[in-house]
Formats: structure tokens, sequence, C-alpha cells
């Protein structure tokens, strides 16, 4: 069981409170009165400021009503509300792509894990890259620019796609989303709020490692070469490798004309190549954005299937053999396509392309 889900529902409660959630880590003394409880000793991460975008948040209201000094209802209203925003998701790709690729997406043991079964935000990133897609093909600028807004107030690396809106529609991609991440934000707006939020994210460059096949293959060097931990020094040095990497990728999409999907997907394939961080359930958009093609991206499949082994970290089980495997696997995939292209089902891809200007 996710102790992510406390979090959501300690977020929630505190705004029907009345307390920004933004406002205070959970060990603050501030917060003495909602600190004897169940819920409480539940929670991860209680020095830290909440991460969580205003969406979300949204969403962590709605289980926070819930609330009644008992964390059970809240914690399965808000699984119920993952599970159905999942479903929707399954929906949306059904439009996309065939039968098989679907399949390849809701039967996924780690998609089923994540959504259904602990209940990460992802699910709603995952309907609203999928919702964008959709929308960029049938040549929506305004819905694709609202679902590209609404993933990034769920989780905040989507609002970097919002340039490759940009190059195909102009700037009426632009407004619907500004004004969406201005209304929504608004009831949280406060100094502290960004500040704070900063200091969270600085975190997962800074502080945190988890299941990031390439940062610990430089870092294991480095330590063999040196004798000493680089950690510190690599999670900021990738942070800016990923930063400086954006202008490049929105260049080639220019360039190259790349359908919005692979656009998509290449910027956040990099992010997770660039992360110290990589838990399993962050895969799952990579992994619906993967099968929308016609060629799957098998490589991000495989990653995502043997990352259900790094929960064994946590039970004291083998770990490391799951990131080399997960991750060296993925590689050799990669590579094996990239050398070996099928020039048929590139072909294939490119006409069903066509039927959007836009793509």
């Amino acid at each position: 069981m996710t102790d992510d889900l406390f979090r959501y529902v300690w977020d929630g409660w505190l705004q029907w409170e009345g307390i920004n959630p933004y406002r205070f880590v959970p060990s603050d003394p501030a917060l003495a009165p909602f600190q004897d409880t169940t819920l409480y000793e539940n929670l991860n991460s209680q020095e830290y400021y909440s991460v969580y975008p205003p969406l979300s948040q949204l969403l962590f209201a709605l289980g926070g009503l819930f609330y009644d000094g008992n964390w059970t209802t809240s914690y399965y209203v808000l699984k119920a509300l993952f599970a159905g925003v999942e479903f929707g998701g399954v929906l949306v790709l059904a439009r996309l792509t065939t039968a098989r690729n679907v399949l390849l997406y809701a039967w996924n043991p780690l998609v089923l894990i994540e959504t259904a079964g602990q209940g990460h935000t992802e699910a709603l990133v995952v309907l609203l890259l999928l919702t964008a897609v959709w929308a960029v093909r049938r040549q929506c600028g305004v819905c694709a620019s609202l679902a590209i807004a609404g993933a990034g107030l769920v989780k905040i690396y989507p609002f970097a796609l919002g340039p490759f809106l940009l190059r195909r529609f102009g700037w009426r991609a632009v407004w619907p989303g500004a004004l969406l991440v201005v209304g929504v934000s608004l009831p949280y707006a406060a100094p502290y709020a960004l500040p704070h939020i900063k200091a969270s994210v600085d975190l997962f460059a800074e502080l945190f490692e988890f299941n990031a096949g390439p940062y610990y293959a430089i870092k294991h060097a480095l330590w063999a070469w040196t004798g000493a931990d680089w950690s510190k020094t690599i999670g900021p040095v990738f942070r800016g490798f990923f930063l400086a990497s954006l202008p490049v990728l929105y260049g080639l999409d220019a360039w190259h004309k790349w359908s919005f999907r692979r656009a998509c997907l290449v910027l956040i394939g990099t992010l997770f190549v660039f992360s110290t961080t990589v838990h399993p359930w962050y895969l799952l958009p990579v992994i619906a954005l993967g099968v929308v093609g016609p060629r799957p991206t098998w490589h991000w499949l495989w990653l995502g299937v043997c990352s259900i082994g790094t929960y064994l970290f946590y039970v004291d089980g083998p770990y490391w053999v799951w990131i080399w495997m997960g991750w060296g696997g993925a590689a050799l995939v990669f590579l094996v396509r990239v050398c070996t292209p099928d020039i048929r089902q590139d072909m294939s891809e490119s006409y069903r392309m066509k039927s959007s200007a836009a793509e």
C-alpha cells in the first residue's frame, strides 16, 4: 500500500480546515493540533513542503472532504477517483490506436498496480496527455492547450510541452492554458507558495535517488575512479543538461516535423534519462504515449515491467538487479530499434499522421 495517498488526504484535510497546503511542512509546530493522528503518523516526507500542483490539490480536497478523523474513507475515495480517471485514459487511448496497443497499456501490470492499485496522480496526467494528442490530431488548439496546462497543474514537467503546441497552433494554444493555470492557482496563491514548492522540487535533484539507471551508472563510475561520492553534484548537473536540451528538442521538432505524440514522448523520456529519481509510477505517461503509434516503444514497456521489481528495495530484497536489467535492457532494445528500422511501419505511421495538418 502506497504512503503517497496519506499525503494526498493530509493536504486535502488542511484545505477544509482553511490552511494552504503549501504553507507548512507537516511537522511544523503550527500544525500541532493535526499531528496527534494516525494520518500524520503514516505520512512520508513530514519535513518537506507539499510538491503537488494546484489541480492535484483540488482533487485531494475531494478526498479531504470525507476525512472524519479516520483516513480510510478519504483514502479509498481518492483511489476510486484515480481508478475512474485511469479508465477515462483507456477510453481516449482507444480513439488513438489499435486494440492490441490499448491492451498493451490497459493490461500492463505496472499500470494496474499504480493506478487502480496505488492511486497515483499519474493516472490523471496520462488522461490529459492522451487528450492533448487527440486534440492535436483534430487541430483543436484550445483543447490541446487546456489539456497540457491541466497536466502541468498535476505534475509540473508537462508545462515544458507547451512550445510544441506553439509551433502547431500559434498563440491560440497559449491563452486558454494560461487562463486555466491562473484560475486553478488563484486559491493557493501566496508569497510562500512558489518558494516552498521549489524547495521540495530541488530535493529530487539534490537528495532523492531511486531507479535512475544513467545517474547510478555515472555515480558508481565516478566513485570507482575518484573514491568520492558525486551524487550531490551529478543531480544538479543532470537537471542542467535536461534544461539545456529543451531548446534542442524544440528545434528538432520544428525541423523534422515530428508528430505531437513523438515530441511529447522524446521530451518526457529525456527528462527520465536525466532524473535521479524514477519511481515506477513516473513511467506511466511514456508507456501510454509509447503505445499510441503503430510501433510500440518496447524499451519503455520493458523498463516499466522491470521497475516493478524495484519495490523489493522496501523489503530488503534484490534491488540493483532490477535497475540494471531494466535500464540495460531498455537501452539494448532502443539501440536495436534504431539500428534496424522497419521502413514499412514508419511509412504506416506517416500515413496516419497525414490526417492532421498539425501533425
